[in-house]
């Protein structure tokens, strides 16, 4: 819970009017006033204006015509009601006024300014909302547990004191995020004995500021705070950089301010759109989903136990997110479809482990002990079996469902768990379901597994691990030091490690899937994609050695990999999971469902 200071500060001026004379409208020009402002949105409280649309006549006189202009902001700033502006959001936009045929333009600035200090609750009452003991005392009794002293903003005037200063614990220096990740986490170690902490996010237009007490983390000094998605995307705007910054005092004695580095957020120039819907293995267990579009919304629940009283694990969707395949109860157990929007599951058809929808969702290629089958999404009626030189699993379709990549194992085991895959590839004809000769990708003495092609059918990611447990079948399954790798499509460069997203060897870097949507970067608009992977990897100070699987993000840049280069950036975590959950198996599709 947090308490705003600051109230907001100004006024409003009104003007209205209509135009009456006798002049021609046709010559005449539109103007809107004031033609710059500047609305400072304190905490949250919208900065206010109030515009005048006047004409002027060839002869220069004038005419107010507010009260017949429609006036209109990107809504993304806010939004007007009449004449009077709203504004929401940091950043630069334009005021158009509309009147008759002819349009006008104003600038309008948002300076967002929030200074948060979070408050605490009663001991004896977890919902009494408390600032000091005595808040407490009159309600229920007990301390106030959680609170910073109102007084916190001023200790961080004091001189600066290098040896105080804390260490970033995430998110890593270089991260890329889209402008829309949702809640965004900041973590810290600590070891100078700072209670009291400054967490700020700054851009050109705004200063956020959050004062918060340490010692929440899973290890000792480590503290953590999160802004939540409505005030990261207030603070935000439109800007392309955020900078984020720790501070630290001892709140009995603040006589000097240690200073974590600043640390830059870079951002895609493109909000993250899409359906994400993957695998919780503890607690209610089975498939969750979370629309991307809705950044301040939880994973919601789609199949779980709670709702079909069984286990649910292995799941693929279709590209457009209508159609999705399961398989119940473990591999090797019974299969069928489901209509997304309505969760309604068919009658089970047979069996299968891995599959890939075609582009038309009308088929899908599915396997089951090794064998391909080209199966009927109404029936599940095979329709086709496809050859190969050996056991076959993880098949994917390309986007335009020209070409079948999917994985040949040299070690036998089950269609989940076998050791030294090698990548293949073929064409693949759906009008008459057939498929091309082979032609080898990779095969090496490592296990290459998980192929999937990106969006625009030109890269190809992919799992490298070793063959070092359990005699080596079952390191496609859970294998601990999992890597992600890429590859041309057409075989013409070598493999790519991911070096950057994948941090070292040990994390279990697996189920690595392309988001559905090309973005860009930078001022250039330089061409990136998004990958998702599930991860045992650390998250800050709040998952420290646990080895609890979760799904990350990170950026791909094809021209880095086209030259060579690691295409990669730092991954984050995807904010909206249950951090209690080991969560694997990340499917992607271009919206979700309702």
């Amino acid at each position: 819970m947090r308490a705003k200071l600051i109230a907001l500060l100004g006024g409003l001026a009104t003007a209205c009017g209509s135009h009456t004379g006798s002049h021609d409208v046709a010559t005449a020009t539109l103007s809107v006033d004031p033609p710059t402002s500047q609305l400072m949105i304190l905490n949250g409280t919208p900065g206010t204006e109030s515009f005048t649309a006047t004409l002027t006549f060839e002869d220069n006189t004038k005419q107010d015509v507010t009260a017949d202009t429609t006036f209109s902001i990107d809504s993304t700033f806010g939004a007007f009601a009449g004449n009077a502006l709203s504004m929401m959001t940091a950043g630069k936009t334009a005021v158009t006024a509309s009147y008759v045929d002819k349009t006008a333009s104003a600038e309008v600035i948002g300076l967002v300014k929030d200074i948060i200090v979070q408050t605490g609750t009663c001991s004896a009452s977890a919902t009494t909302q408390c600032v000091s003991d005595s808040d407490c005392t009159a309600v229920s009794g007990g301390t106030c547990v959680g609170a910073v002293s109102p007084m916190a903003p001023t200790w961080f005037t004091m001189p600066e004191d290098p040896s105080r200063a804390p260490k970033i614990a995430y998110p890593a220096v270089g991260v890329i995020m889209p402008p829309n990740p949702g809640d965004f986490d900041v973590h810290w170690v600590d070891s100078a004995g700072n209670d009291t902490f400054e967490v700020s996010l700054t851009t050109e237009f705004s200063d956020v500021r959050m004062y918060v007490p340490g010692g929440n983390g899973s290890i000792a000094g480590g503290g953590y705070t999160t802004f939540l998605a409505d005030e990261w995307s207030a603070a935000v705007g439109t800007s392309t950089t955020v900078t984020f910054q720790v501070r630290g005092v001892l709140s009995t004695n603040p006589v000097s301010v240690g200073s974590a580095p600043p640390q830059l957020v870079k951002l895609s120039n493109d909000a993250m759109l899409g359906g994400i819907y993957y695998w919780a293995s503890t607690g209610t267990y089975g498939i969750y989903r979370h629309d991307m579009s809705q950044p301040d919304q939880q994973a919601q629940q789609y199949i779980t136990t709670a709702q079909v009283n069984r286990c649910v694990a292995c799941h693929v969707l279709s590209r457009d997110g209508k159609e999705m395949l399961v398989t119940y109860d473990g591999g090797g157990d019974t299969a069928t479809t489901v209509d997304v929007a309505t969760a309604t599951a068919a009658a089970s058809g047979g069996s299968w482990n891995f599959a890939t929808f075609t582009p038309d969702d009308t088929e899908f290629l599915a396997v089951e002990s090794g064998t391909l089958t080209v199966r009927s999404y109404a029936t599940q009626a095979v329709l086709a079996t496809m050859t190969a030189a050996g056991a076959v699993s993880h098949p994917d379709l390309s986007p335009d469902g020209t070409k079948l990549v999917y994985v040949r194992p040299q070690v036998a085991g089950s269609d989940w768990a076998f050791g030294t895959g090698q990548i293949w590839m073929r064409t693949f004809d759906q009008s008459t379901n057939t498929f091309g000769p082979e032609q080898q990708l990779v095969a090496d003495a490592a296990n290459n597994y998980y192929p999937s092609f990106s969006p625009d059918n030109k890269w190809i990611l992919f799992n490298k691990g070793d063959n070092t447990q359990n005699g080596n079948e079952n390191m496609s399954y859970n294998g601990p030091n999992a890597e992600l790798w890429v590859m041309p499509a057409d075989n013409s460069a070598p493999p790519i490690q991911l070096a950057t997203a994948n941090i070292s060897a040990g994390l279990t870097d697996s189920w690595g899937r392309w988001a559905p949507f090309a973005q860009t970067f930078g001022p250039d608009s330089e061409q990136m994609y998004w990958i998702t992977v599930s991860s045992k990897r650390d998250f800050g100070v709040r998952l420290v050695g646990t080895l609890r699987p979760q799904i990350w993000m990170t950026a791909f840049f094809p021209d880095l990999a086209t030259q060579a280069q690691d295409p990669s950036a730092p991954a984050f975590r995807l904010p909206f999971q249950d951090i209690t959950s080991d969560n694997h198996i990340a499917q992607w599709a271009q919206a979700v469902i309702q």
